[in-house]
């Protein structure tokens, strides 16, 4: 390498520029060089990381690795380039390492909660606790995961509020997108209601659910009598849903069943108030 400095320097000095000038120049070519190399370097482990990861086939999780691996790759790889660039200008880097280690140790002291911000995040990384686009609770505050980083997480609720956490201050969480959700529909019918023929008329309404709703995981079921009321016997359907699909599944359901049971003379009471006058 100091074999096609020289020859260049040379070369350089042939058209009558200074030594010192023809050094420089070739030492600015040189970094510039090195910092091309750097962005493809960058740029092609990138490529590579995601295709070993293939984030369209595994989904979030994957995706969310790639990212990590290729900034880890990518600061690693532009310290290189700056080490390089500094030798290449002739610049002893013995003082900023040591410098860096002192720098590095009085930073250590005043950064201890980022340095816990990345290690949490870390570890929710590879704990797989939660993914881009699960539905999390934090401190009572509940959201989609708009973003998953070493040090923030960001949460977006359903009124369009982001949250941004600090990874070190998740204490716990409440993951809603790991299992299925279930949807809880309780609904009343009149004292008078033969329950018997009731429960009867139910079945073919369960399988009219089921039928009805792609998000249902599994049957639904009745589950029967859970109150008397002051005006009606409360009874209670619930169903498996696809995470966090429930709400839509109960408005549905209810709506279903104000329509048969109307279909089949079953009457749903409403709250009464009888007034005696003496």
């Amino acid at each position: 390498m100091n074999g096609l400095k020289d020859y260049l320097v040379n070369y350089l000095e042939g058209y009558n520029i200074e030594l010192g000038l023809a050094t420089a120049i070739i030492a600015l070519v040189a970094v510039l060089l090195w910092i091309i190399v750097g962005i493809i370097f960058i740029k092609i482990s990138k490529l590579i990381i995601f295709r070993i990861m293939r984030p369209d086939k595994h989904g979030v999780r994957a995706l969310t690795v790639a990212k990590l691996l290729s900034n880890i790759v990518k600061y690693l790889i532009w310290f290189v380039v700056i080490i390089i660039s500094l030798t290449e200008l002739s610049i002893d880097i013995t003082p900023f390492i040591a410098s860096a280690g002192v720098v590095g140790l009085a930073i250590g002291f005043g950064a201890q909660e980022i340095v816990k911000d990345f290690i949490t995040g870390f570890f929710i990384i590879f704990d797989q606790s939660f993914d881009v686009g699960d539905t999390i609770e934090v401190d009572g505050f509940k959201g989609t995961v708009q973003e998953l980083g070493l040090r923030i997480t960001r949460i977006r609720n359903w009124k369009g509020e982001l949250k941004i956490i600090n990874n070190g201050d998740i204490q716990t969480l409440i993951n809603y997108s790991k299992a299925d959700s279930i949807a809880i529909v309780d609904f009343g019918v009149a004292y008078d209601t033969d329950l018997l023929k009731l429960q009867d008329l139910m079945e073919p309404l369960l399988d009219q659910i089921k039928n009805s709703y792609e998000n249902i995981t599994d049957s639904p079921t009745f589950l029967g009598v859970t109150e008397l009321a002051d005006s009606s016997i409360n009874l209670r359907v619930i169903a498996k849903t696809l995470p966090m699909q429930h709400f839509a599944v109960e408005r549905g359901i209810r709506k279903d069943i104000v329509v048969y049971f109307k279909e089949h003379g079953i009457e749903i009471p409403f709250p009464q108030i009888v007034v005696h006058n003496d």
